[in-house]
């Protein structure tokens, strides 16, 4: 059944992970399935992101339209989550997104996954804590940027 297989994949993305069952079910239902052949453009750079993709079946060629020529950023496949943060907060997507071949997605919208996050209080907890994990960890990267920048300022970033 195609449900059941979406719900294992759903399971399998980091993200996703420690999401009871029932929930797990919930978001697989709910969630809109979307298909696209090849070429076919999925969002464009700039367009306001109304939630996260999974790509089921396919890959999807993140691309960057702002340099001349285009640019292929990363090629993502079956259980790539695109966009994970739009299901939380409002964004914009950076990248455009294009179908490489026969591709097979699921759109998890932000209003959806807001409402099970007030239905399943005990996931909002899980993703606060993966989030501020995941922010710790780029702190060290984004000291680094800012002494680059001091650098070519001919400044020292603050702390340094």
């Amino acid at each position: 059944m195609a449900l059941d297989r979406d719900i294992r994949l759903l399971a399998s993305v980091p993200f996703f992970q420690g999401i009871g069952p029932e929930a797990m079910k919930l978001l697989a239902f709910s969630a809109e399935p979307r298909e696209h052949i090849d070429r076919d453009r999925v969002f464009s750079a700039g367009d306001p992101a109304e939630g996260g993709i999974l790509v089921l079946e396919g890959r999807i060629d993140l691309i960057d339209e702002s340099v001349r020529p285009s640019r292929m950023v990363e090629r993502v496949g079956a259980g790539s989550l695109i966009g994970e943060m739009a299901m939380i907060v409002e964004t914009r997507r950076v990248l455009s997104g294009f179908a490489v071949g026969p591709t097979r997605l699921l759109s998890i919208r932000r209003a959806l996954f807001r409402r099970m996050l007030e239905n399943y209080p005990e996931i909002a907890v899980l993703l606060k804590d993966r989030v501020a994990d995941r922010l710790k960890g780029l702190a060290p990267q984004v000291g680094r940027i800012g002494e680059a920048f001091g650098a070519i300022d001919g400044h020292r970033a603050p702390g340094a």
